[in-house]
């Protein structure tokens, strides 16, 4: 415990985009009352919590607490009756948001803030039934695999506990994961100096990149075009499965680099 002289610093929540909107309404349709959430920060979490509104007995099992739990508490969606671990608890590793968000859990009972080597266990995850991980990734190959801290060598983020919950939910009785992106980013080219569109959903990934989560972890992949899960798939059915939520201005370009590459004919 540190005693400091100044106010918890707030996050103010991120408002979430068009992209951000249809990304959240995928995932909704596949989120059913009573099941058990986590969620990270940024504008998709807050367009899944905005689309999470009409759920009910929804439950909490999360590392981060932020504010669109809080939402979805005022809202009746969250009571967290249907738990099977720590029932009638939003249970998380700490919490980062708005004062709002922060007066609700102080001497809140129904708050567990528990150490994050407990929270973030996948076998302790596991116990929870119907457990849902909603993560974030920076781009995602043809075969799956996530890079979520860097692109290429160059460094983003850190690691976070996506791998921790995306496995923990797997462990779930009926458990689900879903990895989100945008399908597109505009990055600088680096020979003309301007900006240009390019897939996110790429052949490989760049060199040097950290595969965050591996290929045989990834459940659902989500995209503002579309939601596919590639739990249980070969090569060819997760290239196509792929392909499929990718920006249809890179889709024919993509399934000539899988053919190139030998994922499909």
């Amino acid at each position: 415990m540190i005693d400091v002289d100044y106010d918890a610093p707030e996050l103010p929540d991120a408002e979430p985009t068009e992209k951000d909107e249809a990304i959240g309404e995928h995932i909704a349709a596949l989120i059913d009352d009573g099941d058990t959430i986590q969620l990270g920060i940024g504008g998709v979490p807050n367009a899944v919590a905005n689309a999470l509104t009409d759920k009910r007995d929804l439950g909490v099992h999360t590392e981060m607490l932020t504010t669109g739990f809080l939402r979805l508490h005022k809202a009746g969606a969250i009571s967290n009756k249907q738990k099977t671990l720590h029932k009638g608890k939003m249970v998380c590793a700490f919490a980062l948001g708005t004062k709002e968000l922060y007066d609700y859990i102080d001497d809140n009972p129904a708050v567990m803030m528990l150490d994050g080597n407990y929270v973030n266990d996948p076998s302790v995850i596991g116990h929870n039934d119907n457990q849902v991980s909603i993560n974030t990734t920076l781009e995602v190959d043809l075969t799956g695999q996530c890079a979520s801290e860097s692109v290429g060598t160059r460094q983003i983020s850190g690691t976070g506990g996506q791998a921790d919950t995306a496995t923990g939910s797997q462990r779930a009785r009926n458990g689900r994961s879903f990895i989100t992106l945008y399908s597109t980013a505009n990055v600088k080219n680096k020979e003309t100096g301007e900006r240009e569109r390019v897939s996110k959903i790429v052949p490989t990934l760049k060199e040097g990149a950290a595969v965050t989560l591996s290929r045989n972890d990834v459940d659902y992949v989500v995209t503002e075009y579309g939601a596919v899960r590639l739990r249980g798939t070969n090569i060819k059915e997760r290239v196509e499965k792929l392909i499929s939520i990718a920006h249809p201005d890179f889709r024919d370009e993509l399934h000539e680099k899988a053919k190139q590459l030998g994922y499909i004919r």
